[in-house]
């Protein structure tokens, strides 16, 4: 008997949230590819207690690979050097996909050899029915692709849902693992600059069981991802969004912006006072009790994420001038 062919290892980072994470391998099970095709390589990335694992079908090879605690793109990338399948599949822990996922992911490597492949993602019908669902999936969904097939973003990547032939993701380096937000556009990032394709599959569809499904939770993620995000800025900032984002977020350039910029970056600051997020909080559970579908509620929606963001970017401009004042210091040191 010759060894076993796997086709597709699909690659599931997690910590610390096993029910969901139950939910996921469930919705791996009977897939329309033949399970002796296909691995599942779970990584459990510092979760107390650590991760048990059941397996989930007969013929489906479940494997583990524990780190501990080094975020994401680190458990990535351990999860893509422990498999052994021709193309990788990455999705996140909270990820529901149909039975023919796995295939259209494979599909789409076969039609496309050596790209990245990105998936479409959908929130829950039920977080659809709310306002603020309604309003996150639309907000989520400008800048995808209106058509399957090759796209010209050179930063289009989702790494919740994505595949490439391992051979070419090993070549890459994998995920940057000193990025732990937008660490998937830089990756697609770099697979451009090194002539590789970008592809949509809308039929490798996946359904975010996200429990940020109000105001309040999506904003403070929205604050986190923004800190966060400042060290992808300094890697690329020279990138058309990088710069926007600085000139919105950034702090008060007087003789450097026009005046019309600073006024508004004052507004914004104001708003992102608490007493401020406070109201503008209960404005709009007032409105989406009253006015779900109102013009004012996505307003005022939009007001609180702009407040938001503005105080995670200027939080990690200060975190990341901290490190280098730190780091210029030891340089300073190790000079004398």
């Amino acid at each position: 008997m010759g060894e076993r062919r796997v086709l597709v290892s699909v690659v599931i980072p997690s910590r610390g949230r096993l029910e969901v994470l139950a939910e996921t391998l469930a919705a791996l099970r009977g897939q329309s590819l033949p399970p002796s095709d296909f691995e599942i390589v779970v990584v459990d990335d510092g979760s107390v207690p650590p991760l048990s694992l059941s397996r989930i079908g007969d013929g489906v090879g479940l494997s583990l690979v524990r780190l501990d605690g080094r975020e994401r793109s680190a458990a990535r990338n351990a999860g893509a050097r422990a498999a052994v399948g021709e193309v990788l599949v990455f999705i996140d822990d909270d990820i529901s996909v149909g039975r023919e996922f796995v295939h259209a992911h494979l599909l789409g490597q076969r039609e496309w050899p050596r790209a990245l492949a990105v998936g479409s993602i959908s929130l829950p019908d039920e977080a659809l029915g709310r306002a603020f669902g309604r309003f996150r999936q639309e907000l989520e969904r400008q800048g995808i692709p209106r058509q399957r097939g090759l796209t010209d973003t050179r930063n289009f990547c989702t790494a919740a849902n994505m595949s490439m032939g391992r051979e070419r993701f090993l070549e890459l380096g994998g995920f940057d693992e000193e990025l732990v937000s937008a660490e998937d556009q830089d990756f697609a990032l770099r697979h451009r600059e090194r002539g590789g394709d970008i592809v949509f599959l809308p039929e490798a569809a996946g359904i975010h069981r996200d429990v940020a499904l109000d105001i309040r939770s999506y904003c403070r993620r929205t604050e986190w991802g923004s800190e966060r995000l400042v060290a992808f800025c300094r890697r690329h900032p020279t990138r058309p969004e990088n710069v926007e984002r600085d000139r919105v977020n950034g702090p008060i350039r007087l003789g450097h912006e026009s005046i019309e910029r600073t006024v508004r970056k004052l507004g914004k600051a104001v708003i992102a006072l608490r007493p401020a997020l406070a109201v503008l909080f209960a404005v709009a559970a007032v409105l989406e009790r009253s006015a779900p579908g109102s013009w004012l509620l996505g307003r005022v929606y939009r007001l609180l994420l702009g407040a938001h963001i503005l105080r995670g970017y200027r939080r990690g401009l200060a975190r990341g001038e901290r490190v280098i004042g730190v780091e210029g210091s030891r340089t300073a040191a190790g000079r004398g």
